[in-house]
């Protein structure tokens, strides 16, 4: 397990790219968010709803891979400890530090406190004091948009348990004897039940410890990567069949849309409800698969752009939220036309969260480790052609 899935990096960055539109469609839309526009724009539902089906999935397929390959190069303990070193500090630092400012907007937008942001750092929220945010069903503090980093590092522990108790040999051989049609019908069937479940019986909370459904969602994305990062034979079918699967796709994206509608028509739970969460999970899966396709046919290639991007991916990740949101906080009553409204807020958020990693984040060495990224070697070494999985969170 060596060679480097660098279309896996370009994928990555692009599905965080993505969070970015998909976060800013969020103040435009009837769905729960920590902020909302005074201009909703419903029918910006219908293409988050087909982004959504697949642009998380891909993250924990994607990080899934990149654990597997730390755990062959550390093995289980070594893994372990990377993870920990890894994703702690970004995740306390973040629920501490970063994320604060967005709870503290969210509260004046919401008319909630007239505290300065100090007084309600220090008086409110570090104390956890919960009576301004429980009536939003909210805690302090928070984990937030962070929760990706948490169940990522539980799902990690699990796994490093697991390959610690069977033993690497063994391990290989389970992967290689797994039927590569596994591959292809089981994940789907599982994001499909975690929908079911979270329409039905368990409400998507991303509080961990009350989100049965989403973990039968991340679980399998997470576990098909794992299983999957080695296997040359799936790798190389999905880009083999990458016009197949993106027909196969855009298919059950139309059943997905019609099912959406038919599920709109209906009371809650209802039979169109059943279709079009399980039309959204086949329809996530083969859209993963024929982009990875796509990927390994036309992005496998190394750059240092690549390389730039793949380490300011998880800084970026972590602030542009409060970003995002105290820029539409200010914004919104200017009232500019919509789509430049939008636009704006994209950039306001992509640009100085860049900036700050940039400036602030890579040249100095705590900062790096409080925003999960690798220490900065004295000198790159030349060869880089490996799978260096540790790069990804």
């Amino acid at each position: 397990m060596t060679d480097r899935k660098h279309h896996l990096d370009w994928l990555r960055v692009l599905a965080f790219a993505l969070l970015i539109l998909f976060h800013t469609g969020l103040l435009y839309v009837t769905w729960a968010y920590n902020l909302k526009s005074p201009r909703l724009v419903p029918w910006l539902e219908w293409p988050m709803s087909a982004l959504g089906a697949w642009r998380m999935v891909m993250i924990f397929v994607i990080s899934g891979v990149a654990s597997r390959f730390l755990l062959g190069k550390l093995g289980a303990g070594g893994f372990a400890w990377n993870r920990l070193l890894r994703l702690q500090p970004v995740i306390l630092f973040g629920m501490f530090v970063v994320i604060p400012p967005q709870t503290w907007i969210e509260l004046v937008d919401k008319g909630v406190t007239q505290q300065g942001y100090l007084d309600f750092w220090l008086g409110s929220y570090l104390r956890a004091d919960q009576s301004l945010v429980a009536p939003l069903g909210k805690t302090v503090p928070t984990w937030d948009h962070l929760w990706f980093l948490v169940y990522l590092f539980a799902y990690a522990m699990v796994l490093s348990a697991l390959f610690g108790a069977v033993g690497r040999e063994q391990w290989a051989r389970f992967e290689a004897r797994l039927p590569l049609a596994g591959f292809l019908l089981v994940p789907p069937i599982m994001l499909a039940a975690g929908h079911v479940v979270i329409d039905r019986w368990a409400p998507q909370t991303w509080s961990f410890v009350n989100d049965w459904g989403a973990h039968l969602i991340w679980i399998a994305a997470f576990s098909a990567g794992v299983l999957a990062a080695g296997r040359g034979d799936f790798w190389r079918l999905v880009e083999a069949r990458r016009r197949g699967l993106a027909l196969a796709a855009v298919a059950l994206l139309a059943v997905n849309l019609a099912c959406r509608a038919w599920a709109m028509s209906q009371p809650p739970h209802g039979a169109g409800s059943l279709a079009y969460w399980v039309s959204d999970g086949l329809y996530g899966w083969a859209t993963v698969l024929a982009v990875f396709g796509y990927g390994a046919r036309y992005l496998n290639r190394p750059s240092a752009v690549l390389s730039y991007l793949n380490e300011a991916v998880l800084p970026i990740y972590v602030l542009h939220q409060p970003i995002l949101l105290i820029s539409a906080y200010l914004l919104f009553p200017v009232r500019l036309p919509l789509p430049l409204e939008g636009a704006l807020l994209v950039l306001i958020t992509a640009g100085p969260a860049l900036a700050i990693y940039h400036l602030a984040i890579r040249p100095i060495g705590p900062m790096r480790f409080l925003f999960g990224v690798k220490p900065k070697p004295a000198a790159l070494p030349r060869k880089r052609t490996r799978m260096a999985a540790e790069d990804v969170a």
